[in-house]
């Protein structure tokens, strides 16, 4: 459906209602697709991030292209600007990191974090608390209230963080190597192999490897 939605349209029926039809029809599905790159449900988020993928690939143009024209749909959430992450519910949470992961990865970035803003970097020391704290302090937050299982919010947290491994400030830089190599060595697989893909991306940006 999504091929046909972004196909040429075929030179023998082609006329101006077919292609404002048409257009129309991109318009919309794409501006659903970018919304829902920062949904709590990870079923819809992943296939959001899939499908805006396959857009991409089926027109000819980056994902980043693709996302542009409804750029404004995700400013108050790349990165989250009117709530602090531990105000939002435990899944709220994990959309909304993997939705800056998917748009400050994306080449080229849609997004980009600058702690010189103080939304980002308020959101870059959330990260960094998710991956440091321990499990006992987390859990005394109301937001965790009900949650068992922290691995799902670090791995979320961890690619948050080392997705912002371009920013120009060193000693940010080198807090969120030292907190990928500490994951490295966490007695959690989980986290381990989520620290070493992400430290294969990040050294190799960085000629580490």
């Amino acid at each position: 459906m999504l091929r046909l939605c972004c196909k040429e349209i075929d030179r023998d029926i082609v006329n101006d209602e077919l292609l404002q039809a048409q257009q129309k029809s991109f318009h919309d599905v794409t501006f659903e697709l970018v919304y829902q790159v920062s949904s709590p449900n990870n079923l819809v988020r992943e296939q959001a991030m899939s499908s805006l993928k396959l857009l991409a690939e089926t027109t000819g143009k980056s994902v980043t292209e693709i996302m542009e024209p409804h750029k404004e749909v995700l400013q108050d959430m790349i990165p989250p600007r009117k709530h602090l992450l531990r105000h939002q519910p435990f899944n709220a949470q994990i959309g909304l990191m993997e939705g800056n992961t998917f748009c400050t990865t994306l080449e080229p970035r849609l997004f980009t974090i600058d702690v010189s803003i103080a939304e980002h970097n308020v959101f870059l020391t959330e990260l960094q608390n998710l991956c440091e704290a321990e499990d006992a302090s987390l859990l005394k937050l109301p937001c965790y209230k009900n949650v068992t299982n922290l691995v799902t919010l670090r791995k979320s947290a961890i690619r948050a963080l080392a997705a912002c491994h371009y920013i120009p400030n060193t000693s940010r830089r080198e807090k969120i190597f030292n907190i990928l190599y500490k994951a490295l060595n966490s007695t959690n697989s989980d986290l381990q192999s989520a620290a070493h893909d992400c430290m294969k991306k990040v050294g190799t940006s960085f000629n580490l490897y």
